[in-house]
């Protein structure tokens, strides 16, 4: 039956099956490269811990000894009076907090909020990309199954024929010839089974890589009928399409870096405070006295290799041409959406000339059943005309499968989220 055809908006999820919507839910969830990606959020939460103690105080603790000779002195009453000890002693502690750094940390904090913002975009994405694939081949487990149960069919019918030869062939009311014919026919069929059986156990291998579980033998396997609408025009494609999504993330990092290139070439400004103990301070230089000090400075960028205004040049070039990537990713978009409607479309005709096919078969093998009752025809010709109607109704099959993957393709195209 051919679906039905539409536009809208790639938000709404085209999936109803609950069997295939839990099994993407489980691959989604048990995927490692989901889990690999998930664990890289960290590392943006790290970065951000870092960038805020940009804000705290930082703490040293210093000390050291410095031998000094010869140590000046200077005649008074007699005697020299040095202005320092041979033996130099310091320990203490020095506190360093920014006071002030006129937007620098704050840039680099939203930066780094965007950047963990397309970290989380690549983890939606990874998942869709799963999504699709579940999907893709739960319908392609479904399409093999009920191919491998038409085809079972045929081969039970060339069975039975070649039985019924053989006991003719005794009998003298047949020859060699039909019995030949019909083995060769059973066993081209018994080799497209054994395909299709493997093809199918393929298919489940694939599907325990994505979801983690083998279901082989616990999938209720139906119908791939599914309601799916084929979109015709890309709708929301800017918002929902993952390369979109990637770019426009990409271009609010681009402006934070033009923003950066700006206000690193700033100043900072900042306190620090000191205490502890030392020698050398007059009028007992040998004494160990408590000894500190606190002030406010001031540290301004004078020249820069980077070459800020450079720097913030080459961010807007590269702005300029991320805007225009979106505009061949439209165009690519159209186009694989038109290829896609226009598959759709032939495959459409395909179908029903093929349905026709199958009512005709049909008539063709009820007409053969009478003449070869009348013994107008052989049973070669018989077996001929019973498998085209197998083969007519494996064709219809086949296009409602391809017509079903080409919906699901070109809500892939635009972006449709589909766990």
């Amino acid at each position: 039956m051919v679906g039905m055809s539409c536009s809208i908006f790639a938000q709404q999820n085209p999936i109803t099956d609950t069997t295939l919507k839990s099994l993407i839910q489980q691959a989604v969830a048990n995927f490692p490269r989901i889990k690999e990606l998930e664990e890289k959020l960290r590392i943006s939460d790290v970065q951000a811990e870092i960038l805020h103690a940009n804000y705290h105080p930082t703490l040293y603790g210093d000390a050291s000894y410095r031998y000094m000779a010869p140590s000046p002195a200077i005649p008074f009453n007699g005697k020299d009076v040095n202005f320092q000890p041979y033996n130099n002693y310091n320990a203490g502690l020095t506190i360093n907090q920014l006071v002030y750094d006129f937007g620098k940390t704050k840039t680099q904090l939203e930066r780094n909020s965007v950047e963990q913002s397309l970290t989380q975009d690549n983890i939606d994405n990874n998942k869709n990309t799963i999504a699709f694939l579940v999907a893709e081949t739960y319908y392609s487990i479904l399409f093999t199954e009920q191919a491998i149960r038409v085809q079972q069919d045929q081969l039970k019918i060339l069975h039975e024929n070649e039985r019924i030869i053989q006991a003719k062939l005794k009998n003298g009311d047949a020859i060699e010839y039909d019995l030949l014919t019909t083995q060769v026919r059973t066993s081209n069929s018994d080799n497209v089974l054994k395909e299709l059986q493997g093809n199918q156990d393929k298919n489940f291998i694939t599907l325990e890589y994505l979801t983690g579980a083998d279901v082989k033998n616990t999938l209720h396997i139906g119908s791939f009928e599914e309601n799916i609408t084929i979109l015709k025009t890309a709708g929301n494609w800017k918002t929902e399409n993952a390369e979109a999504k990637i770019i426009n993330r990409q271009i609010e990092l681009l402006d934070y870096d033009r923003q950066l290139a700006m206000v690193n070439n700033r100043p900072s400004i900042f306190a620090s405070a000191n205490g502890g103990m030392r020698n050398g301070i007059q009028p007992d230089i040998n004494k160990f006295q408590l000894a500190g000090g606190a002030g406010v400075g001031v540290s301004i960028p004078i020249f820069s290799e980077s070459r800020p205004k450079l720097q913030q040049k080459l961010t807007d070039v590269n702005i300029q041409a991320a805007r225009l990537s979106l505009n061949t990713l439209e165009a690519t978009i159209n186009k694989d959406l038109a290829s896609v409607n226009q598959d759709y479309f032939t495959l459409s005709q395909k179908l029903e000339n093929s349905k026709l096919n199958v009512v005709q078969a049909n008539k063709a093998f009820q007409l053969a059943q009478t003449r070869y009752k009348e013994g107008l025809i052989t049973n070669v010709e018989l077996i001929l005309i019973q498998t085209s109607v197998e083969d007519a109704d494996l064709s219809v099959l086949k296009f409602r499968f391809l017509m079903l993957m080409d919906k699901l393709e070109t809500h892939k195209i635009v972006g449709t989220r589909l766990y």
